[in-house]
This record gives C-alpha cells, sequence and structure tokens, in this order.
C-alpha cells in the first residue's frame, strides 16, 4: 500500500513538471514541440446527465496529454524506479 500511494506521488509530481514544461515551452519559439499533444474523453465541455427526477447524475471524463507531460511521466516512473521502491 506504502508503494502505491509513492508511485501516485512520483507520477502527479511527473505531471506537474510535465505542465510546468509545457507552461514554459510555449514561451519559447524553439520548444513549441513540447506543446504537441491530444486529448480524449466525452461529456467535455457539456457533461452527460442522467436525470432520474429524484437524483441527477452528471458523468465526464477528459483527459489531455502533450509532449512535455509524458517526459515527465517517463522521468517521474524512471524516478521511482531508481529511489521510490526503497523507501
Amino acid at each position: 500500500m506504502k508503494k502505491t500511494v509513492i508511485l501516485l506521488l512520483f507520477l502527479m509530481g511527473g505531471l506537474i513538471v510535465g505542465a510546468l514544461l509545457t507552461y514554459l515551452g510555449q514561451s519559447v519559439s524553439f520548444l513549441w514541440w513540447l506543446t504537441l499533444g491530444d486529448s480524449i474523453g466525452f461529456g467535455y465541455p457539456q457533461a452527460v446527465t442522467l436525470d432520474l427526477s429524484v437524483i441527477r447524475l452528471n458523468l465526464g471524463f477528459y483527459l489531455e496529454l502533450n509532449v512535455a507531460q509524458m517526459i515527465g511521466l517517463i522521468a517521474a516512473m524512471a524516478a521511482y524506479f531508481a529511489w521510490g521502491r526503497k523507501l
């Protein structure tokens, strides 16, 4: 359980670093390729609604990945396998 939580923390850190790289890549002309990516999902921007008159259920899923976030995820997994499993 502890190793799973540590892995999730490493992956979230990798996504945050990737988002930061994306933000920095938008303002630098030769780092434009870091922002290349695609998105998948359903119910976006308007969520799919199931109205049963007693309860209303909104469903939606949206995932957007780009090159910088993939680099961050790969670096986070490498860091986890190098150091995280020893914790």
